[in-house]
């Protein structure tokens, strides 16, 4: 009797299996941070940033220290924004590049520093941009310039020519 419970039992549950496996798990894009940017919802793709983010994508990391930079969900949290940003920096996000070149720039969440603002803008002007893009970085970068040293500026090159773009 106890085998004919067994069997049946087994049959069941073999039958019930796939009813019962989970689903797996839903992988955020960054079309979903589009899209409910798109319709107004900004909690909700911060929320997706941060998983992207986290997970190492540059362009969550940009647009995750744009959040914090600009105060799009909640107060402006300059350290958070120049953390997302450097690590997207790092991974050669180029737009990350310039909102360091801004918070070094205007000292937002650091002292102002016109030296690491004219690297990260020579960073970014070393990457592949379209022409009108290329102009307008170039005259920020060679305005700033005349705020340092010839040092300053020699470092920032050097820095420039050795930079390698490091994924997750």
């Amino acid at each position: 009797m106890l085998v004919r419970i067994a069997i049946c039992l087994a049959l069941v549950g073999g039958a019930m299996a796939p009813f019962m496996a989970t689903a797996p798990a839903y992988a955020v894009t960054m079309e979903d941070v589009r899209k409910a940017i798109a319709e107004k919802r900004p909690f909700d793709a911060f929320q997706d940033l941060k998983e992207l983010a986290e997970a190492g994508n540059p362009e969550a990391q940009y647009e995750l220290g744009g959040f914090y930079h600009w105060g799009k969900v909640a107060a402006a949290d300059f350290t958070k924004a120049r953390h997302w940003y450097e690590r997207a920096a790092k991974q050669g996000n180029t737009d990350a590049m310039l909102g360091l070149a801004v918070m070094y720039g205007h000292g937002q969440g650091v002292p102002q520093d016109k030296a690491a603002a004219y690297r990260w803008l020579v960073l970014a002007s070393s990457q592949h941009l379209e022409p009108q893009d290329a102009a307008r970085i170039a005259a920020a970068r060679d305005d700033l310039a005349t705020h340092l040293t010839a040092q300053q500026i020699e470092a920032a090159l050097a820095e420039a020519r050795s930079f390698v773009p490091k994924p997750e």
